[in-house]
């Protein structure tokens, strides 16, 4: 019966062609063992290959000893054997991770490098039924949309596949327990601290006493609504192509969109620009959407969002920033780390005051020093009489705190004459003659 289950997982979502090689994700627990088997016995009729790799994490004493029995179960099957070690708990603190999210993280990574170099276009993982119906809890208390509870794919990205979805935990055991095949525990798998635990081994068992078929009801629902989100989803594909260019998003019709469609297109344009939609949540996606014309939004990893008229621009993520100081000795154009070019040219006539990108001044010794804005840098603007804080300035033009590092202040003779976004210092005002200081930003994440 299990079996049976899993061949038309395969054959319904067209999981396996003859041909392919899959790479099986084995920990020698009783869900990848079953995976194993289960990909050995059909990989005879369909004409596939396989291969088995194992990450050891470095967690536990016995650690050691489960690789070596991963390792003696695929040879068993006379199947290629991959491993490798790595130390989670230190990935996990130098990331600032929980060691649930760092082995995640390295154990798709070392999946996904072994299925690259030895050629291998499928990687089969053991998620069952019950993991599914677990997942749409999981995602369903933590806060989801229709997307996350869709659950676990059978397919994602074309490369992960899941032959188990239709099979339980109980389904699993129950056919180790009359074969005999031998498996191992995993003790983490009980520790109550992790939330997924605490459903498995607390919530559900409480709600199968009442309903009994819980874990099929909640697979059911999750493949609802992962065949409805794919159904949105390909209307929400058709609009993005309709309105996105490059890491523009047109939004001229926004206010009559209904709101749920408005974060279906932020999703969509999110994953055009980014390629993923990684630490990305339900809060990320309301700022966006409820951005006013001029304002803008930090994403984690300082990713940024702005809205100029009835365009969206993803701007991307802040460069390193790395302390610069460049001396100008004359007219020309300069370059600043590749963040900023500069243009300097005498004038005389009539100034644009207007223009945010540069400025008009009067009274100019050189050599002008460039470099970054530093807290507490203070000028005299134009029209004032006492000093002022940049960082004030900033504030009241919008310029976000991550951007004002970068940002270049112009110095001559030891006083800050001007910086970009700001306007020129009042001792420096222009007189009719003088120069014009121009700065074009070299990345989009400077624009404003």
């Amino acid at each position: 019966m299990p079996y049976r289950k899993f061949k038309e997982t395969i054959r319904k979502n067209n999981l396996i062609q003859e041909g392919d090689r899959v790479m099986v994700a084995f920990s020698g627990g009783p869900d990848s063992t079953v995976l194993l088997h289960f990909l050995f016995l059909f990989s005879e009729e369909l004409g596939f290959s396989v291969g088995v790799a194992h990450l050891n994490h470095g967690l536990r004493r016995a650690a050691d000893s489960e690789e070596e029995f991963c390792r003696k179960r695929s040879e068993e099957y006379e199947l290629p054997f991959f491993s490798k070690k790595v130390n989670a708990k230190a990935y996990a603190k130098e990331r600032g991770l929980n060691i649930e999210e760092a082995s995640r993280e390295l154990r798709y990574r070392f999946l996904e490098e072994i299925a690259g170099k030895e050629g291998y276009n499928k990687i089969a993982t053991g998620h069952t039924l019950s993991d599914q119906a677990e997942t749409l809890l999981y995602r369903l208390m933590r806060g989801s949309g229709i997307s996350g509870l869709s659950g676990i794919h059978p397919l994602r990205e074309g490369l992960y596949i899941r032959p188990l979805l239709q099979i339980s935990r109980d389904e699993i055991m129950a056919f180790l327990k009359k074969t005999k095949i031998p498996f191992i525990i995993d003790p983490s798998n009980t520790d109550l601290t992790y939330d997924r635990n605490w459903i498995r081994h607390k919530l559900i068992p409480v709600l199968k006493k009442r309903f009994p078929a819980v874990e099929d009801v909640l697979a059911r629902e999750a493949l609802i609504f992962l065949e409805e989100d794919r159904w949105i989803e390909k209307i929400v594909q058709e609009e993005i192509e309709r309105r996105a260019s490059g890491k523009r998003l047109k939004i001229e019709d926004w206010e009559k969109m209904p709101i749920g469609f408005r974060r279906r297109l932020v999703r969509g344009f999110l994953r055009f620009t980014r390629g993923n939609l990684r630490r990305i949540n339900f809060d990320h996606i309301e700022h966006i959407v409820n951005l006013t014309p001029g304002e803008q939004y930090f994403l984690p990893g300082d990713e940024r969002i702005m809205r100029l008229g009835n365009s969206l621009f993803y701007l991307g993520k802040l460069p390193e920033l790395k302390e610069y100081e460049l001396e100008i000795p004359g007219e020309g154009e300069y370059e600043i780390n590749g963040l900023w070019k500069i243009k300097v040219r005498s004038f005389s006539g009539e100034p644009d005051f207007s223009r945010n990108d540069a400025t008009y001044v009067s009274g100019i010794r050189f050599p002008v020093i460039v470099r970054n804005w530093k807290e507490g840098d203070r000028y005299i603007p134009i029209g004032k009489k006492e000093p002022r804080k940049l960082s004030n300035l900033f504030n009241s033009r919008g310029v976000p705190g991550p951007i004002r590092k970068f940002i270049p202040v112009f110095i001559s003779g030891g006083e800050i004459f001007w910086a970009y976004m700001l306007p020129a210092g009042e001792k420096f005002k222009f007189t009719g003659h003088g120069f014009i200081f121009e700065i074009k930003p070299l990345l989009d994440i400077f624009l404003f």
